[in-house]
């Protein structure tokens, strides 16, 4: 039993995965600051069971600490999924309402008390986790344009939370329009939190990777879904480091593009392949250049997104060569942006040429949006009186 604050933080993605969203470094830095915090994962239900084992063997850990956090995973025997009716708020509601044990027993076992804030990215749960903790406060984090996953049979229950919810935090701008003039949420009830990065993990000395360590300098590196690369403006940017004797380092699933550029370019082109979130800092630590290209083609999907690569690079030290984003027109961050193939060799020797100055830019941006400053964000808002004692600690 604790008398610190309780925190009770949603999200599907399973804990021991290897996805490290923002949610699950939310609560691991929040019980690092000595708050007593809770994970509540997806609950397993029938339709788990008829698709594999994976729910399954994850259920069956059963709840336990991990990294501070307290981790919950229930069943229920009313599956939500993207078709009707199956889709609708009744389901969501009639989700967590028959989970077994009550969400209300797992949640306060152990003499804990019932959560202080409740922080939620998942639509649909406001209504049944208000309904449970009448007394909490309630952030929903908006951390997708959930149409473009989910359909439009997402959007009630995207209205519902919000109206429900005591604070709506966004991953960025674009989905700050979203709401205020799709869906009429209060700006006063809006806030850009933002991405982040944890700078801890970047500033740990790190060995230099034997797949990169014979790649000569400057390298350049992708880390994320090659699919989503425009191949046309990585030609030309594996041209220029070709020829000022580069390499450019892509991480990430295999696209058939990136094969073909690989195959022309062989002693430019280096494909490594996925890697463990864990093992990704010391990748991108040993580049000189980070790199984000989505594809023209699909820029009204792109544009819009607020990118965590952005937040990887910087965090790691290294200036980013990317294609446009709005959320640029606010963030500022120290980016050389291009449109066209013409425009990488004037990007890349502009990025090269000041790289001390660079330096300076992308460790200033990285430290304002670290996840730590987004906690203390959060601790200004709903616990002021805990992060004042906290920073006068450390002052």
């Amino acid at each position: 039993m604790t008398t610190a604050p309780h925190i009770l933080f949603h999200r599907p993605t399973l804990w021991d995965s290897d996805i490290q969203c923002s949610t699950k470094v939310l609560a691991r830095l929040f019980a690092g600051r000595g708050f007593d915090v809770s994970y509540l994962e997806n609950p397993l239900d029938p339709i788990h069971l008829l698709r594999g084992k994976g729910y399954a063997q994850e259920w069956k850990k059963g709840p336990r600490i991990d990294k501070g956090v307290r981790i919950l995973n229930l069943a229920t025997p009313m599956p939500v999924r993207d078709v009707w009716p199956l889709n609708t708020r009744a389901a969501s509601y009639l989700k967590y309402s028959l989970m077994m044990p009550s969400l209300q027993s797992r949640v306060m076992s152990e003499g804990r008390s019932a959560p202080d804030l409740i922080w939620t990215t998942v639509p649909g749960s406001v209504a049944a986790l208000k309904k449970c903790f009448p007394q909490a406060q309630i952030v929903f984090h908006v951390v997708d344009y959930y149409p473009a996953f989910r359909g439009p049979a997402v959007v009630p229950l995207e209205r519902q939370d919000y109206s429900l919810a005591d604070a709506v935090y966004v991953i960025g701008t674009s989905l700050k329009t979203y709401l205020l003039n799709d869906l009429d949420v209060p700006a006063s009830k809006v806030t850009v939190l933002g991405q982040g990065a944890e700078l801890e993990i970047y500033q740990a000395e790190t060995l230099i990777p034997d797949e990169m360590a014979h790649l000569p300098h400057p390298r350049a590196v992708w880390c994320g879904v090659l699919a989503k690369g425009d191949p046309g403006l990585f030609t030309a940017l594996a041209t220029e480091l070709k020829a000022r004797g580069g390499s450019l380092i892509l991480i990430g699933p295999e696209a058939p593009w990136a094969d073909d550029l690989a195959r022309h370019m062989p002693d430019t082109i280096a494909l490594l392949g996925s890697k463990a979130p864990v093992d990704l800092p010391r990748y991108l630590k040993a580049a000189d250049l980070g790199v984000m290209l989505y594809d023209r083609g699909r820029q009204e999907v792109y544009r819009g997104q607020n990118p965590l690569k952005l937040y990887e690079y910087t965090a790691a030290g290294l200036p980013v060569l990317s294609t446009a984003h709005d959320e640029f027109e606010t963030l500022n961050p120290p980016v050389a942006q291009i449109a066209q193939e013409e425009d990488v060799p004037v990007a890349v020797e502009a990025i090269l040429a000041d790289m001390d100055c660079q330096q300076v830019q992308v460790s200033a941006f990285a430290l304002q949006h670290s996840w730590q400053a987004k906690v203390d964000t959060i601790m200004e808002r709903f616990f002021p009186e805990i992060l004042n004692q906290q920073q006068g600690k450390t002052a």
